[in-house]
This record gives C-alpha cells, structure tokens and sequence, in this order.
C-alpha cells in the first residue's frame, strides 16, 4: 500500500511540474471560443434596426469566425435592452443594436433609466435616414416658409404634431423647429411611427417629423402625404425635389436623422472594440450592405473608425442635451 501511495504522489507531482512549465493560457489561446456573439436589438423582429440586425448577422459572423446570434429585447424606448448589455460581461460577445437617439434620449426623458449614453461606444451607423417634415395633404403650404408663417399668424390654431410620445426624437426635433422658427405646435403622442403615419393619413394632425422610410415615401409619391422638407443640409437623393428646411428663410443648419447603430459598453477593452469596429467597416461598405441600404430609402453608410465613431457619437449626444435644456425636458 505504500509503495502505492508513493508512485501515485510522484505521478501527481510530475503532472503537476508538466502543467507549470506550460505557457500560461495556451490552452485557451488555442481553444477557439464557442461562446456566441449576440446582437442584442432593442425593437420588435422586423423592424428596421432589426432587419438591419439581421443583414449584418452572417458577415459578421463569417469574419468573427464565430456563431452569431440576433435576439430582440424591445421596450421602454429601447433601454430595457440598453440595460442588458450594459450588465453582461465586457468582453465584446454582447452586442446592442439600438438607434442613436434612443440611446441617447431615454435617459433623459425617462427617470427609471439609470445609465447614460457615456456608458456605451458607439462600433457603426447602419440605417441613417432623414428626419423629413410632411403634413397631411389638406394642407396646401407650398414650403417649409408657409407653414411656418400660417402657424404664426395672428388667430391661427397651433398646429398639431405627431410623435411617439415625451422625449422621443420626433418630439425634440419638434420642439427645436418651434423654438428655432416660433411656430405654435401642439404635440399629439402615439406608439409609434406607424400610427403617427396613419394619422397623417386620416387627417387627425397637421404635421410630423418621420424617418424617412419606403412607406413614406411611397405615400408622398402618390399624393397621399406632403413632404414639406428634409432636415438636412442637402437634398435628400431620394426626395430630390423637396427641399431641405434650411433652404427656407428661417432655418439654417436644421439637421436631425434617425440612424440605428451598434453599440458596445464601454468598459469592452480597446483591442476587442477595434476589431469589431474595422469588421463592422467592412460589412457596411460592402455592395450587399449598401444596396440593402437603398432599398430601405435609407442613406449611404460611410464606415467609420473608431475616433470617428467616438466624435459623431459625442457630437450627437451635446446636440440632444442642448435642444432637452433648451425646450425643458424633464425625466418622467
């Protein structure tokens, strides 16, 4: 029994001096993870920033050389998702596709939400699209000028406006046309974009500040909507003939879209968010991507790096602070 117990102490130590004279974490250098990527996506499935989710889906995955996978998360303005990101683990598997705006708004219209846009880094742009003002088409306002000019002359009812609700960006890009230009608009809050577009069609409001999409398009190019004008400093390639609102005379600089991204935490270390970033690039500037992008009437993508990303993200965030100060916005 001793001699037993010897050899299996000698076998155990020599194990053990084997182990220590390996390299530190070569098995895991040489393991590939099997843990998968996940695209956490903060809207219902099939929606925009969801399909978008899902056009960027295989590439990445091809370029990762890992599984990736798209689960949906949607609520509360996209922070229910925003939150769940934020308290996975840091290491650049946990993904968030959300847009700009709600990421950046929903702190500060909501007071449940205790994370701020600061939190996360903003990896690609991949759905910009154009705020666009249209109106019922009642109206007869020839531009963005005679619209305004009706809302504030004397007697006139305030015109109303359709948004999805207090703090949303259709609401703040509201109140920063009205504060910019004096028009009187009364906010009309609905659960989305789609209802807002119905009411326009049912004539219920006047007016509405709309991501650009096929549907609207679609309902200007019959006639069954207005497009007054673009928020933007150029023309929009596929509204070519309206306007940009800072063609008018009281409005310049007037520039708002809605652009779904993804997002990581910001505690993700540097190398891991790089990596991402330059694949990233790559999938949205491919030809696959870009014509997905035409197809949604959405604008081009131009890939960014990371110090790009990080400016246009900081960029974003001060302009929304300066309208939310600006029209008073408190979190409810």
């Amino acid at each position: 029994m001793k001699t037993s117990n010897q050899a299996t102490g000698r076998l155990v130590g020599w194990i053990i001096a084997v182990a220590a004279l390996q390299p530190f974490g070569a098995a895991e250098a040489q393991a590939p993870s099997t843990k998968p990527v996940v695209l956490r996506v903060a809207y219902p499935a099939g929606g925009p920033a969801d399909v978008a989710a899902r056009k960027i889906q295989v590439p990445l995955q091809s370029a990762l050389g890992q599984t990736v996978i798209v689960e949906n998360l949607p609520g509360a303005g996209g922070s229910i998702a925003a939150a769940n990101v934020l308290n996975a683990s840091p290491d650049g598997q946990t993904l968030l596709v959300t847009t700009g705006n709600d990421m950046i708004l929903s702190p500060l219209a909501m007071s449940q939400v205790k994370y701020k846009p600061e939190n996360y880094r903003l990896l690609a742009t991949i759905l910009p699209t154009d705020f666009t003002l249209v109106t019922s088409a009642e109206h007869a306002f020839a531009n963005v000028d005679e619209l305004i000019e009706h809302s504030r002359k004397a007697g006139s009812k305030e015109m109303t406006v359709g948004s999805w609700g207090y703090g949303s960006a259709p609401y703040l890009v509201a109140a920063d046309f009205g504060a910019s230009t004096g028009a009187r608009l009364m906010d009309v809050p609905y659960k989305g974009a789609a209802p807002v577009v119905q009411a326009l069609l049912s004539r219920e409001i006047d007016m509405a500040f709309v991501p650009l999409a096929p549907n609207v398009l679609e309902l200007v190019r019959t006639g069954k909507i207005k497009a007054i004008g673009v928020a933007n400093t150029k023309r929009n390639p596929f509204l070519a003939q309206v306007p940009t609102l800072s063609e008018g005379k009281y409005l310049k600089n007037f520039v708002y879209s809605a652009w779904a991204a993804v997002f990581i935490p910001a505690a993700v270390p540097p190398s891991a968010a790089a990596r991402l970033s330059k694949d990233l690039a790559e999938i949205v500037k491919g030809d696959e991507f870009q014509r997905f992008l035409r197809d949604s009437a959405a604008l081009p993508v131009e890939p960014m790096t990371l110090a790009q990303a990080d400016a246009f993200y900081r960029q974003e965030i001060e302009k929304f602070r300066r309208i939310a100060k600006l029209v008073k916005l408190e979190p409810q």
